[in-house]
């Protein structure tokens, strides 16, 4: 197990025994599906509830991390970190992708001796278009191509 599979280990058990349902998005949901990019956070999609924003609090607790809304009023995250790592909880992502529909989407990956619930690349890559960021508009040329290779390997039916 990568480092980084540890400290997604840590963070899939901790929404495990909070019960918090969430779903990874960004770059690290791109890797986990073959996309050659890099990212120093964890993304997370959640519903917007009182409820997740208390077991976020929980979550934030278990981690040894520190909870805060960074970019109040421009944006609604919420974003847990220390030392060891950061992530950013989304309530929000492109238009048209609501969590319910992300999650049905979703896949799941084995993560040490968890599963990992991904949004699925084509999800990834309509966020970011929508987000039209700088880091957003640079990564999208590699996750596309990630997306055509990955489908002219995919068998045919």
């Amino acid at each position: 197990m990568s480092p980084d599979d540890a400290i997604l280990g840590k963070v899939l058990r901790a929404f495990e025994q909070e019960r918090l349902e969430a779903i990874l998005v960004g770059n690290a949901a791109a890797a986990l599906q073959g996309a050659p990019v890099m990212t120093q956070d964890l993304d997370f999609f959640v519903r917007a509830t009182v409820r997740n924003e208390q077991k976020l609090a929980r979550v934030a607790k278990r981690l040894g991390l520190n909870l805060s809304r960074p970019f109040q009023p421009v944006s609604e995250i919420m974003r847990a970190e220390g030392r060891e790592m950061v992530l950013d909880f989304v309530f929000r992502l492109g238009p048209g992708q609501s969590f319910e529909g992300v999650r049905s989407r979703a896949v799941r990956i084995p993560v040490g001796a968890h599963r990992a619930r991904v949004a699925r690349l084509e999800d990834v890559i309509r966020a970011k278009r929508a987000a039209n960021r700088p880091r957003d508009r640079a990564a999208l040329p590699l996750l596309e191509e990630t997306l055509r290779v990955r489908n002219a390997l995919r068998p045919k039916p």
